[in-house]
């Protein structure tokens, strides 16, 4: 049974971005996005962390959804919110075009949404050529044209995966990460760490080279993601940090 309508929130949406770990969440009322909030949802799956997190809140006139963490996770959001607050999820899907951007695949909807919605913002926050880079579970590097042309992207494993298939494939023990962000190592620790956090900075640099070489132009460079300190760290490429950057782009298509 829903919640009554007592408590419903007829101004305010509820932006939900489920990543293949984490679970994060903001407010959106009257165009103000509140802080966005994360947990990891592990094994007991995304409606403990609803539950928790959610069913003593007003009911949203909307939740609005970013899922890559595939269907079975989307059931569960969905049938939580429909029977705690009767409504339907709305999960977005990238499309061809849309707010300033053209989607650079030929399947459209087989971009990441999260990697559409951060390009989005991105293109709300400059005109200019960019390069977006999420720092993720996973790592992917997008580029946007100043006509709003996404001109592809890049996909690699994130640090802690790096790390991880490391261990899962060698006889190496378990360790915890070395925070060393030096290029060469000492102890087998820094140097998985070392040899994850300049790969993914490397290729980085190297997409930005890339853009930078046929006109002279250099990109500006936006990471977004729970690596991007450290990412940026060891960039020689000037960066910004751009954290909310999917939820931005949530809510620009939930005002428009």
């Amino acid at each position: 049974m829903s919640r009554s309508t007592v408590n419903d929130d007829e101004s305010r949406s509820l932006l939900v971005d489920i990543g293949n770990s984490n679970l994060k969440w903001a407010w959106l009322q009257q165009g103000q996005l509140s802080p966005f909030e994360s947990c990891a949802y592990g094994v007991n799956g995304v409606a403990a962390l609803a539950y928790r997190s959610w069913s003593h809140a007003a009911k949203p006139c909307r939740v609005i959804v970013a899922n890559v963490a595939g269907q079975q996770i989307a059931d569960e959001l969905q049938h939580w919110v429909l029977s705690e607050w009767g409504i339907e999820s709305e999960f977005i899907v990238a499309p061809a075009q849309g707010l300033g951007v053209t989607n650079a695949y030929g399947q459209p909807e087989q971009l990441g949404v999260d990697r559409w919605l951060a390009l989005i913002a991105a293109r709300k926050l400059t005109k200019d050529h960019v390069c977006v880079v999420d720092c993720g579970t996973a790592i992917t590097i997008d580029v946007l044209a100043p006509d709003g042309q996404h001109l592809g992207g890049l996909i690699l494993p994130g640090l802690t995966m790096m790390r991880q298939t490391i261990l899962d494939q060698t006889q190496i023990p378990f360790f915890e990460a070395s925070a060393s962000t030096g290029l060469l190592a000492q102890d087998t620790a820094a140097a998985i760490a070392a040899g994850s956090l300049h790969a993914a900075a490397a290729l980085v640099e190297r997409v930005m080279l890339h853009m930078t070489e046929p006109e002279g132009i250099t990109p500006k460079l936006m990471l977004t993601g729970k690596d991007a300190v450290r990412i940026k760290e060891v960039l020689t490429s000037d960066a910004a940090i751009e954290p909310e950057l999917v939820m931005q782009g949530l809510a620009l298509v939930a005002v428009n």
